[in-house]
C-alpha cells in the first residue's frame, strides 16, 4: 500500500518489532482485561505502534522532503538497538536462564490454534481477510484511489483538488499498522514472547514479495506462498543434502529481476528505427 502512493517503506522490519513490542508489554499481564478484549486491544496497541514508527518518516518527507528510504532502513537498527535494550533490561524475563527474551504473553493474549499440535493460527485468516480488505480498499473507494493517483502523480493530484498530505500520512499509518500488526501476530501466534531474532528479515522479504505481486494486494498471497516455499525448501534441502540454504537467496533475487526486467520490457517496448 505504501508503493503505491510513492512512499518507498523500507522500515517494516522495525515497524514488525515495535509492535511485537508492544504485544509483549500488553500482553504481558498488564492489562486485567477479559480474554475476548485482550487480544484485539494488543492487535490494535501493535498496529499503532507500527503505523507511528513509520509516521515519522512520512511527516519528514511531506514537510521537507527527506528522502523516506534513508529514515526507514536507518530507523530499523534504531528499533532494534532499543528492543535489545529493553530485552537485556526492563522487559528481560527472571524466569528465562539469562536469555535476552521477554516473559511470555498471557494464554488470553495468544491466538487460537486452527490445527492442534501444529504451527497452523488464526493469523493465517486475519492475513487472508486483510488481503481481501485491502483490494476492496484499493479497488472501490477514494481512499484508495486517492493513494493510486497520488501514486502515479503527485502533482497532479494536488491540481485535482487531493489532499497529498493527508494521503501520504494516511498510507504511511495503514502500512506501517500492518508490520506492526505481522509482529503481534509472530509474537501472539507462535512464539509467545519477544527476542531479538523473532523476525529473520520478514520486513525486507515483504519487498520482494509485493513487488513479484506487482503491488496487488491479493496477489501478494500467492508471491509470499512462493517465497515462503522457497526458504522452506532450502533449509529443508540443506539439512537432507549437502546444498547451501543461500541458494534461496539466490533464487528469489533471481525472481524479482526477472520480474522487474519484464515490467521494464513491457512499459518501454523496444522499436526499429
Amino acid at each position: 500500500m505504501a508503493f503505491r502512493a510513492k512512499l518507498w517503506n523500507i522500515g517494516a522490519e522495525g515497524q514488525l518489532y515495535m509492535g511485537a513490542l508492544a504485544a509483549v508489554v500488553l500482553g504481558g499481564g498488564m492489562l486485567d482485561l477479559p480474554a475476548w478484549l485482550l487480544l484485539p486491544t494488543v492487535m490494535i496497541a501493535g498496529a499503532a505502534a507500527g503505523g507511528a514508527t513509520l509516521l515519522g518518516p512520512a511527516v519528514l518527507k511531506v514537510r521537507f522532503g527527506v528522502d523516506e528510504v534513508v529514515t526507514t532502513l536507518l530507523l530499523n537498527f534504531i528499533v532494534l538497538l532499543l528492543v535489545s535494550m529493553l530485552l537485556e533490561g526492563a522487559l528481560k524475563d527472571p524466569m528465562g536462564m539469562g536469555w535476552p527474551q521477554s516473559a511470555p504473553v498471557v494464554e488470553a493474549a495468544e491466538l487460537p490454534k486452527l490445527v492442534e499440535r501444529t504451527r497452523l493460527h488464526t493469523g493465517l485468516l486475519v492475513a487472508l481477510g486483510l488481503s481481501a480488505l485491502l483490494w476492496l480498499i484499493d479497488t472501490r473507494t477514494i481512499w484508495g484511489y486517492e493513494n493510486r493517483a497520488v501514486g502515479a502523480n503527485p502533482r497532479a493530484a494536488a491540481f485535482a483538488g487531493m489532499p497529498v498530505t493527508r494521503v501520504m500520512l494516511r498510507t504511511a499509518l495503514l502500512s506501517g499498522g500492518l508490520a506492526g500488526l505481522a509482529g503481534v501476530i509472530e509474537v501472539c501466534g507462535l512464539k509467545g514472547y519477544l527476542t531479538l531474532d523473532l523476525s529473520p528479515g520478514f520486513g525486507y522479504s515483504g519487498i520482494v514479495v509485493a513487488m513479484l505481486a506487482q503491488l496487488h494486494p491479493v496477489g501478494v498471497v500467492g508471491a509470499a506462498v512462493f517465497i515462503a516455499g522457497i526458504f522452506v525448501g532450502a533449509d529443508a534441502m540443506s539439512r537432507a543434502m549437502p546444498v547451501p540454504n543461500y541458494i534461496a537467496d539466490v533464487l528469489v533475487a533471481t525472481s524479482l529481476l526477472c520480474m522487474l526486467v519484464a515490467g521494464l520490457l513491457t512499459r518501454y517496448r523496444l522499436r526499429r528505427g
